[in-house]
């Protein structure tokens, strides 16, 4: 008997499909030709695919997206390599949130990023070099000549699918409290002359979260919207305040950025039994020190569940969400046919399971994903050891 000829570089077979961006949570395979999504049906001949994968019993998404993590590798001690803290995760999309700034992304851009292999982007530093300093001075913004604003706007405009937008940390040691609001104005300037938008670090703020508020708008990113800290989004009645509402409201994007230590699971509760879900997730990964607790995208999802999420919206915080804020939603976040060919394959390990934040609270539940395949351009590019 003549084989069928085949058409399919790659076949996911037998898996459940949680796709939030096409609204489907169903059995599905799912095939790759020439590095893009080329069909999704309920069944697809294995004979079809040069290489099949049984996903049976198995959770399929589309490629996670980290829209906050440290990924310049090389650059300091802070920055993670990730294709050994991403790829592990099922992360196929990562953002480098302000490691390097104006002066010294080229190699992230040139060097760091093609041999990850995976997709890179960033969010240039409104400080010259980023974080390079910050764990030597204790702060990257000390002397706030490092700005230029001119300069950031025009080499993120000159990095079209590579630069985002621009960073700033408010954060209390990062700069001065009589700096603080020049500073804020000089990252909206350089994120308004880029056409981009304007990401910023609002964990113990040296300035008032409304001040900081009242300069975002539709895009802009308030990152470590959960942290614990002073000036964070719940009032002294516990209820989420006003400004913080009307943020979300206009479209200001809320973004978990755990770091370990800007995630508190008590705001946490709080927000979402008062409607106040992330719009995106991310980890904020970073290496830092050996009692701080780090949590890759795949945990955070089953944390986020056990906080009281649904499984399709913390999904879709990771996958869709990141997507559509990075202007990429009919590339990346969903397995649409004509897509990228980016997917993750889980394990579903459904026991008890105990996640932590810096303060010492807990939080239980019952589900854990564990990473079987991560799926980049249509190939396996990473798969768990036997």
């Amino acid at each position: 008997m003549t084989q069928a000829p085949q058409k399919f570089d790659l076949l996911l077979k037998g898996g459940t499909l949680l796709d939030p961006g096409q609204g489907i949570h169903l059995l599905r395979d799912v095939a790759f030709s020439g590095g893009r999504v080329a069909e999704v049906a309920e069944h697809i001949a294995g004979d079809l695919a040069l290489d099949v994968l049984d996903a049976k019993g198995k959770l399929v998404t589309p490629g996670l997206i980290d829209v906050h993590g440290h990924y310049y590798h090389g650059n300091g001690a802070l920055s993670v390599d990730a294709r050994r803290s991403a790829l592990p995760a099922g992360v196929t999309t990562v953002v480098d949130a302000g490691s390097a700034g104006w002066a010294n992304y080229g190699a992230l851009r040139d060097y760091v990023a093609p041999a990850s292999g995976l997709r890179m982007l960033a969010f240039l530093h409104i400080g010259a070099i980023g974080l390079v300093t910050s764990q030597v001075l204790k702060g990257e913004l000390h002397d706030t000549r490092v700005i230029d604003v001119d300069r950031t706007a025009q080499h993120v405009l000159d990095n079209p699918g590579f630069a985002v937008g621009v960073k700033v940390r408010m954060f209390i040691n990062s700069i001065a409290y009589w700096d603080a609001q020049q500073v804020l104005r000089q990252a909206r300037a350089a994120a308004d002359q880029s056409k981009t938008r304007l990401m910023v670090h609002v964990s113990n703020p040296p300035i008032p979260l409304p001040e900081i508020l009242d300069v975002m708008g539709s895009g802009d990113v308030v990152t470590h919207v959960y942290n614990g800290n002073q000036e964070h989004i719940l009032d002294a009645q516990g209820k989420v305040r006003p400004e913080v509402r009307a943020a979300m409201d206009r479209g200001v994007v809320m973004d978990v950025a755990h770091a370990g230590i800007h995630c508190d699971i008590g705001i946490v509760r709080e927000a979402l039994a008062q409607g106040f879900p992330p719009t995106t997730i991310s980890t904020d990964i970073h290496h830092g020190p050996a009692e701080r607790v780090l949590y890759q995208l795949n945990d955070l999802i089953g944390k986020f569940v056990a906080l009281g999420l649904s499984l399709d919206d913390a999904v879709a915080a990771t996958t869709a969400s990141p997507a559509q804020i990075l202007g990429l939603a009919d590339e990346i976040g969903s397995l649409r046919v004509g897509m990228a060919g980016d997917a993750a394959v889980f394990d579903r390990d459904e026991g008890d399971h105990t996640w932590q934040d810096a303060a010492g609270n807990m939080v239980k539940g019952s589900l854990k994903l564990h990473t079987f395949a991560t799926v980049r351009d249509g190939a396996v590019l990473w798969r768990r050891p036997e």
